[in-house]
């Protein structure tokens, strides 16, 4: 998210190459079902990519996305996509309170090195416009160790270490992996993800 090259022509060209192989997109259905079922009405799409995720979601969803390459892409496919300014610094400031109801990131919180910080000020600013549930996924350790952006590696003990578990008015209603849940899969298999599902509490802390 924060590497210059995910800004190019070239990163969205390879990214929309990639999401249209036959096979990754056999298997790619996999893991957005996993998303999906805890995807709860209108969905705010964090850093969406080549739109895999996003075609899925119930009508009405949007997706932010900083690459201007990708979002006129997918506009072009008919998907509401929107160019996100990283000046935001995750404030949402555009979005109106109540209308979307979860909030999904998708590897995309493993490229900070300050993850905790700037998850906490999403979940903040998730509470402010209403979002009932935030989904974080991110990265295995081989996954994590795979791609030289990645600069954090969330896992169980992180997220205890970070007090990220009851946090800014959500709690976590599930921690899994996937494929298979348990963490050291991922030690092996480059393609195991963890998932975060926060659900909003009464009271915000």
């Amino acid at each position: 998210m924060n590497s210059v090259n995910e800004f190019g022509v070239d990163y969205a060209t390879e990214q929309l190459r990639r999401s249209r192989h036959p096979l990754r997109k056999s298997i790619k259905f996999f893991y957005l079902k996993n998303i999906l079922r805890d995807v709860i009405a209108e969905t705010i799409d964090f850093g969406c990519g080549a739109g895999q995720l996003l075609a899925c979601l119930p009508a009405g969803s949007v997706g932010l996305e900083v690459n201007s390459h990708l979002v006129d892409a997918l506009r072009k496919t008919g998907l509401n996509a929107q160019r996100y300014d990283p000046e935001d610094d995750f404030i949402f400031q555009d979005f109106i309170c109540g209308h979307y109801k979860t909030f999904v990131m998708a590897h995309v919180l493993e490229h900070f090195e300050n993850a905790d910080k700037v998850l906490r000020k999403i979940l903040r600013s998730c509470y402010r416009i209403g979002i009932e549930r935030a989904i974080i996924v991110v990265p295995g350790f081989k996954g994590f160790q795979s791609d030289k952006t990645h600069k954090t590696f969330v896992n169980r003990r992180y997220l205890a270490e970070h007090g990220l578990l009851n946090c800014e008015g959500y709690a976590i209603r599930d921690a899994s992996y996937f494929p298979i849940d348990i963490e050291s899969v991922g030690d092996y298999f480059i393609f195991h993800e963890f998932k975060l599902v926060y659900d909003r509490v009464s009271i915000q802390s």
